[in-house]
């Protein structure tokens, strides 16, 4: 099933510089949205909308798509390894949805990154929309005018209007992860859900080269392209008598997981590690009923709008540039 190009209901708008509500957003980016109050404008792109506020955000993180899409991370047919319906399978057996319900539901991934979850999705909902701090991949044929280049920290849409929010591997890279989940948070409507996977946790994976390779988001691009190479190469052949797996299209998918794991393990900026003793009391503290689905993967149904929610709007008083 394919979904159609129509939009199943409107979403609010607010500028992303000062808060103020901009009414309905266009179907297609024809035109800028211009904020009546502050001036800041939300761009119109060929494909997407321009609502970044701060241009000179840094962006560690997403060079690795860049580089990854001109396959100098793997085979880019592949993400970690794994094909593009992977990550959808995953996504719907955790969230406990059946492709058909996505049809009516509005849909936001808050940092979607390669934009293969959100193109899959997309062939579902007409109505599921993208925020990165990078903008779109042409390789991923998102629906145009659903991708957003702008941060997640001041996303342009009024709170509580999203039926699914899904947040993937994204906050351990900002600054304030609790600050960036809570803006996240309040996009997801009463009784809707949010999908907040991809959370590293102590001790797990290739995280010791964190500590191993101090600092390394600072290394010049060729030196992580080697260490990548050279890491995922032994990681592969290891894998491989793992389990006794040394066809070459194994050996392939095991290279492209590790050397794209690897390289996003050493790349980015990160904040820290999430253990589910940090973000259980987040999604409790904003009304969610949580539950763990799997590794460094939960999902918490919004069952009412607390008092601290709505302070923290309140303090914030607009959003962070």
């Amino acid at each position: 099933m394919e979904a159609t190009t129509a939009h199943v209901t409107s979403l609010k708008l607010r500028c992303p510089s000062c808060g103020f509500e901009l009414g309905n957003m266009p179907g297609l980016p024809t035109v800028p949205v211009a904020c009546g109050q502050c001036g800041f404008s939300i761009a119109g792109r060929s494909d997407y909308w321009d609502a970044c506020t701060d241009k000179s955000y840094p962006r560690d993180f997403a060079k690795q798509w860049l580089l990854w899409e001109a396959g100098k991370l793997g085979d880019p047919t592949l993400v970690y390894g794994h094909d593009p319906e992977h990550y959808f399978r995953e996504f719907l057996t955790h969230t406990s949805l059946r492709p058909e319900q996505l049809a009516s539901m509005k849909i936001l991934e808050a940092g979607f990154g390669h934009g293969r979850l959100l193109q899959q999705i997309q062939k579902w909902s007409p109505s599921a929309y993208g925020i990165d701090l990078s903008k779109p991949l042409p390789s991923a044929h998102l629906r145009p005018g659903s991708a957003i280049f702008g941060n997640l920290l001041s996303i342009p849409f009024m709170p509580g209007q999203f039926d699914l929010v899904v947040c993937r591997g994204v906050v351990h890279h900002t600054p304030d992860p609790e600050a960036s989940f809570g803006c996240v948070a309040e996009q997801v409507a009463i009784d809707g859900r949010l999908y907040f996977a991809g959370c590293y946790e102590p001790g797990k994976g290739m995280l010791f080269l964190r500590k191993f390779l101090p600092r390394s988001w600072n290394y010049p691009e060729p030196v992580l392209l080697a260490l990548a190479t050279l890491f995922s190469g032994v990681r592969a052949l290891l894998e491989a008598a793992r389990t006794q797996k040394f066809t070459l299209s194994a050996l392939k998918r095991f290279y492209a997981h590790y050397k794209l794991d690897v390289f996003d393990v050493m790349a980015p900026r990160w904040s820290g590690t999430l253990s589910e003793d940090t973000v259980v009391p987040w999604f409790s503290s904003r009304g969610f009923e949580v539950c763990k689905v799997g590794h460094g993967s939960y999902v918490g149904v919004r069952k009412d709008s607390p008092r601290v929610l709505e302070l923290e709007l309140a303090s914030r008083s607009g959003f962070r540039k």
